[in-house]
């Protein structure tokens, strides 16, 4: 009998080694239609400046104006870049209407497969600029197209940057090194560039390039270029935007996403940016007063409180951690979070004459190939600011002290689901099916029972297998629930 299972198991394993290299190569890509597709707009007049792959062209639709996108076999998916903030539209066929855009997405991606049509009616609700469509049949989407979910409810890594291309200038490297790590990571901004749409476009590709898949939250203040704290405040006060604006914001940014870690720019604005100090110093603030309900009672009513465990400030001196972003990240393919994040910078196109290009890449001379090359106003600086739960002891890791629970289907505890964890959740199965012992620590069993059974399984390194496929391979998010 125990030959049997032993045999089953052995017979499972090596049809789920097997389907590896098989699910990857076999997964279809999704046709493209949208060269050939026929746009025909209720207004009339050429609508191709939307598929112009010129994101500064647009095409703008009057309240319940349509669209009417004909390809030559059934629309699955149906990508669009709005000029500025999205807003609802539908989609019809065949007596059957959907709806999207209720989050407002900029680039917004509707499934309409249901509809199991060729011809596809889209519906605006309110004036509204259309800078590209993308049309496509069945299949898995090409990696560029953004298919973004809402901003977490909870995120483990919070991080603070001024302008919309900060996080991967002076805080190149974060993001890329925390998502590879399996963290969920909220990108909050303080000003907008609601006058220059490119760069809204702009940050949308660049955050989706280096791994986000969660809408960051747009900052609410605008964008004014200055040279001290003082002369910053003066500009905001001339717009209108007070210190306890900007406070407020702070602290309902905390309390939204109540994040495990928060990391914040130099206290001197890096290179003296004047918003960039007082982003610094009113972020320092907040990360104080955020679990006290009596201060800014409206977000504290909405939210909740929410007293911050580690915050980190770029370049201060105190209890200094120095990242690592120059080893190759298998969840990136082998590229570090150095070079992710200047792939993710390059999508700021309006930005690279900017000297700021030149301190993160170095020249044609000699460019950078790491980021410890990096030495004025190092990217792999921070300062620990403030903690709840004790101080560093120098292993420069941002989330040590920070307890976490066992992520499912992180079979290997490294804190990101991977292939691996399905192989090593194969060979426990394999073990405990022999009778032997599992090599799994409890908090690994834990991770690898993602079925809920209180066993590990085949079936368990099957599904874990299949959510990593769904997730990772084809860069759509699938909660477990919905795949076991």
């Amino acid at each position: 009998m125990k030959h049997t299972k032993i045999t089953a198991a052995i017979l499972s394993a090596a049809m789920l080694l097997a389907s590896l290299p098989v699910l990857h190569a076999s997964a279809e890509a999704a046709p493209e239609f949208t060269a050939a597709a026929a746009l025909k707009p209720s207004s009339g007049y050429n609508a191709n400046v939307m598929r112009d792959n010129n994101e500064k062209t647009y095409y703008t639709f009057a309240p319940g104006g349509t669209l009417t996108v004909t390809a030559a076999a059934p629309i699955s998916g149906i990508s669009i870049k709005f000029e500025k903030t999205g807003a609802n539209w539908h989609a019809s066929a065949n007596g059957t209407t959907l709806d999207f855009g209720q989050y407002g997405f900029q680039h917004d991606f509707g499934d309409v497969s249901q509809l199991g049509a060729s011809t596809v009616v889209l519906t605006f609700d309110s004036y509204i600029s259309v800078s590209e469509i993308r049309i496509f049949g069945a299949g898995d989407l090409p990696a560029d197209v953004q298919v973004w979910q809402p901003p977490h409810q909870k995120a483990d890594l919070a991080v603070f940057p001024t302008h919309n291309d900060d996080e991967h200038l002076f805080f190149l490297g974060l993001i890329p090194d925390a998502i590879a790590r399996g963290k969920k990571v909220q990108v909050i901004y303080l000003v907008h560039h609601n006058g220059e749409p490119i760069r809204l476009h702009e940050t949308l590709n660049a955050l989706w390039e280096v791994g986000l898949r969660n809408y960051p939250a747009l900052g609410r203040f605008p964008d004014q270029y200055s040279e001290t704290y003082q002369w910053a405040m003066n500009n905001f006060n001339n717009a209108g935007v007070y210190y306890n604006n900007i406070m407020a914001y702070q602290v309902e940014m905390l309390r939204r996403f109540k994040p495990d870690v928060v990391a914040g720019h130099d206290v001197n604005g890096e290179y003296g940016h004047g918003q960039h100090r007082v982003n610094s110093a009113t972020l320092m603030k907040a990360v104080e007063i955020a679990g006290d309900a009596a201060q800014y009672p409206e977000s504290a009513a909405t939210y909740g409180t929410w007293d911050v465990p580690k915050t980190y400030i770029h370049l201060l001196a105190t209890n200094p951690l120095v990242m690592n972003y120059d080893t190759p990240l298998d969840y990136f393919g082998g590229r570090t979070a150095y070079q992710v994040s200047l792939a993710g910078y390059a999508k700021h196109n309006s930005q690279q004459y900017t000297w700021f290009t030149g301190w993160a890449k170095g020249n044609s001379r000699a460019p950078y190939t790491k980021a410890s090359q990096i030495s004025t106003y190092s990217p792999l600086k921070y300062g620990l600011y403030r903690s709840t739960v004790g101080l560093d002891t120098g292993i420069n890791d941002m989330f040590e002290h920070i307890a976490q629970a066992a992520v499912r289907g992180d079979a290997d505890g490294d804190s990101a689901v991977t292939a691996a964890d399905a192989q090593r959740t194969l060979d426990a199965a394999v073990s405990i099916s022999a009778g032997k012992e599992s090599s799994l620590t409890e908090q690994q069993t834990a991770a690898a029972d993602v079925t809920g059974d209180g066993a590990v399984t085949v079936e368990d390194a099957q599904r874990i297998l299949l959510w990593y496929t769904v997730n990772v391979l084809s860069g759509r998010e699938v909660a477990w629930e919905n795949l076991i």
